[in-house]
């Protein structure tokens, strides 16, 4: 077996069988041993990237079936292998219809049929890794083609999502969040259900005007159309229910009435809800000492930890001037890739067109060339060019 970095996790009650993992592997592979269920799963959920994760039928605590389910939602690209004395048809019907196992390995187990099943259990790991790579990269695509659609229509919804996304990956970074997938499209799509409302009831709480009962009971209950449209799409089910929670304050205020709080609510709900009321109370130019203020005065709604880290790394940004230039195009100029410093405003009613903060698409561009021949455009536009873009992000709507 070749040296790798990869990590494994054993959850037997038999300290000889951790000995044994130690010795065969302990020089190719990082192994890391529990006696019971409650300090593997612990370790399982602050460490997103084990490979493969071995149980014993009889786990103290949960059970070694129950445990490898639990392990399929907190670490779902990691192999679950059952290494058992139990050989019964009920034990075995278990392990695979309930635990979703990859192997049943029976005790005592040889080395060479050990090493083999390790084999096996790191080439399915790696396999489902890249196909949930491909997947995700696909869906991104996707849902950038779905923001640009639904921004013909409601731009005034989705103008935040440029913005939020780059402040959300740098508190992500700071929070030392590893897997930005789910996040990235939680604010990519935390607008949605804010699209499919009242017009009129969008501009009274933008103009921060009184709004009856009826109509703050429609705002809040955006979260939930957003969790509707989305639960039933594949890979997105956890994105729709932190949607659904990104509404809720830190202290338990908010829409839903009942659910989590504080530790409880996910991170994603709460880097959401602070972000979107930060944008909300920000100027044109970005966060600044008023903004913060309007937000510490509703301090229970937020997470602390959060609201200092925002504070710290947003407010009064400056962006780097490395590598990257200010431009003023006109439309046939524009490059994707190219972030928008104004809004993009049609030339004689000057409404919205596309919203600042957005990075150019080959589809963005197209769309602005349809509104300069059919209506007009106010040029020249003035955009922020990168000297080195991430070719992947701006052909992100090449599906």
């Amino acid at each position: 077996m070749d040296n790798t970095t990869d990590l494994i996790v054993v959850a037997d009650s038999d300290e000889s069988v951790h000995a044994g993992f130690k010795r065969l592997f302990g020089e190719h592979l990082t192994v890391v041993c529990f006696s019971d269920s409650e300090n593997a799963l612990q370790f399982l959920k602050q460490n997103h990237g084990v490979a493969v994760v071995f149980s014993c039928y009889n786990l103290p605590r949960l059970g070694g079936t129950a445990f490898l389910r639990a392990v399929e939602t907190v670490a779902p690209q990691a192999a679950r292998v059952m290494l058992t004395k139990e050989t019964s048809a009920e034990a075995i019907k278990k392990a695979l219809n309930e635990g979703h196992v990859f192997l049943f390995l029976e005790k005592p187990c040889m080395p060479k049929d050990l090493a083999g099943a390790v084999e096996m259990a790191l080439a399915h790991h790696k396999q489902i890794a890249k196909d949930r790579l491909l997947l995700e990269r696909t869906l991104a695509g996707s849902v950038k083609l779905l923001i640009d659609m639904m921004n013909l229509f409601h731009p005034e919804a989705f103008r935040r999502t440029g913005t939020v996304r780059k402040q959300a990956l740098k508190l992500a970074r700071l929070l030392k969040i590893e897997k930005t997938w789910e996040l990235e499209m939680a604010v990519m799509l935390s607008p949605l259900g804010e699209a499919l409302l009242p017009k009129q009831i969008l501009a009274r709480y933008r103009a921060a005007r009184s709004l009856t009962e009826q109509e703050r009971d429609i705002l809040n209950r955006s979260p939930a159309q957003t969790r509707d449209l989305l639960k039933n799409i594949p890979q997105l089910e956890t994105v729709a229910e932190y949607l659904y929670l990104s509404a809720r304050g830190f202290d338990g205020s908010g829409f839903p009435k009942e659910g989590p709080k504080g530790e409880e609510l996910p991170m994603i709900p709460r880097i959401i809800k602070l972000l979107t009321d930060l944008w909300y109370a920000s100027p044109e130019t970005g966060p600044d000492a008023a903004a913060f203020e309007a937000l510490t005065i509703n301090r229970r709604k937020y997470d602390p930890k959060i609201l200092e880290l925002a504070k710290a790394a947003l407010m009064d940004e400056v962006p780097e001037e490395k590598n990257k230039q200010i431009a003023e195009c006109y439309i046939r100029s524009l490059q994707p890739g190219d972030i928008l410093i104004d809004d993009a405003l049609t030339e004689n009613s000057r409404e919205l067109v596309l919203s600042r903060g957005h990075m150019l698409t080959p589809t963005t561009i197209r769309r602005l060339e349809h509104f300069h021949h059919t209506v007009g455009v106010r040029q020249p536009v003035r955009v922020e060019r990168h000297m080195v873009v991430d070719p992947e992000e701006v052909q992100a709507d090449v599906v």
